[in-house]
């Protein structure tokens, strides 16, 4: 019997894992970084969960933790990735680069729901949902140059995708209203004529 293989840690596990990689950390130090990241703005990572995360990697032997004098204040337990640790973001980092999951997008629920508003409501949310992603792509494009001036590439990296995809999604959204402004677009529920194909790579 072919054995199953071990599915990645929760997002939530896996980023605190990479920040651990870093460098030790005590969990204010983690949320500090979080914070300044961005990282609460496009993931599950709250105050909450980023001891969660600590408690469960820590029993699952991935970090170990010590205690260690503050500056100027009371010990605190910093944590560290160990070798098993390594290990799996190792092996996790491989399976996310080669096995992404389906890009899914909240918009996606939307659209799906499209055929239920009126010609008018329909328009006016994908005009909303257009100057949304307009202001987060304004945003991801400064700061990619801010950091392309400085020279941090791969922090860079961070920025560059995300802004890529959001460009293709704002060009797909602007098709999509114009056919809704045009009347081009059918809005009505097409399921029922649709026939189902399994997508590659859902048997993994």
């Amino acid at each position: 019997m072919k054995r199953a293989d071990t599915p990645p840690l929760p997002s939530t596990q896996f980023l605190v894992l990479t920040l651990l990689a870093e460098r030790e950390a005590h969990g204010y130090e983690l949320e500090s970084m979080v914070f300044s990241r961005g990282f609460r703005y496009w993931t599950d990572l709250k105050r909450s969960s980023i001891y969660s995360a600590l408690k469960r990697l820590e029993a699952d032997g991935l970090v170990r933790s010590r205690m260690a004098e503050g500056k100027g204040g009371p010990m605190r337990k910093v944590f560290s990735v160990s070798p098993v640790g390594r290990k799996r973001l190792l092996a996790d980092t491989m399976k996310h680069l080669t096995k992404p999951a389906h890009p899914r997008s909240e918009i996606d629920l939307g659209i799906y729901a499209l055929p239920f508003l009126s010609r008018r409501e329909a328009l006016d949310g994908l005009r909303a949902s257009r100057e949304h992603l307009e202001q987060r792509a304004a945003f991801l494009a400064e700061r990619l140059r801010w950091c392309k001036a400085r020279r941090l590439s791969m922090v860079a990296l961070g920025f560059e995708r995300p802004l890529l995809a959001l460009r293709a999604e704002l060009r797909w959204l602007s098709k999509v209203e114009k056919a809704v402004q045009d009347g081009d677009l059918e809005l009505s529920c097409q399921w029922d004529r649709y026939e189902y194909l399994e997508p590659p790579g859902s048997d993994t």
